[in-house]
């Protein structure tokens, strides 16, 4: 009697992990395995302002970096982002400054879309954007030989643009 329980314990057993590979082996029947996770979702993007916070169009090489930190920003891209920020970046390394952007999921990445996505303060150095909530990217005008790029972007008022930002639109 003991032979036939060990028997029908070893069939059953069997039987189970031939239900289970089978069973995942159908979950992915038709999937890629790099299909299986979604990508996270990119944020929502409205489009870049053309105006200034005057309602005076801006230069078109003023705007060619903003869009493309915008795009970048919008599609998670580091590696673009990257490359159109200035070095120094601010206060901090560009490499710094990418690593708070990738903190909380890129969160910050959708808080800098939405700063681009406002009317910016232009002035002789270039432009400045303020986000409602405090946020300041900063796009210097750049020269001849060296084109305007991202110089800041901060999530906070921690930013020598601060003082300009809160007189131009106060909280």
């Amino acid at each position: 009697m003991g032979e036939s329980v060990r028997r029908k314990t070893l069939w059953l057993a069997a039987i189970v992990v031939l239900v289970l590979a089978g069973g995942g082996w159908l979950l992915t029947l038709g999937h890629e395995p790099e299909a299986a996770v979604a990508p996270p979702a990119a944020p929502a993007c409205g489009p870049v302002t053309t105006a200034d916070s005057t309602g005076r169009p801006l230069d078109e090489r003023l705007l060619t970096p903003v869009r493309a930190a915008h795009d970048a920003a919008c599609h998670r891209d580091y590696a673009a982002l990257a490359r159109l920020m200035d070095r120094p970046f601010g206060t901090r390394s560009p490499d710094a400054a990418l690593a708070e952007l990738r903190e909380n999921d890129g969160a910050p990445l959708t808080i800098l879309a939405q700063t681009l996505e406002v009317p910016a303060l232009a002035d002789q150095g270039g432009l400045t954007y303020c986000h409602p909530h405090g946020a300041i990217a900063v796009f210097a005008r750049g020269t001849p030989d060296h084109q305007g790029k991202l110089t800041d972007f901060t999530l906070t008022g921690d930013n020598p643009m601060e003082e300009a930002c809160y007189e131009a639109n106060p909280r």
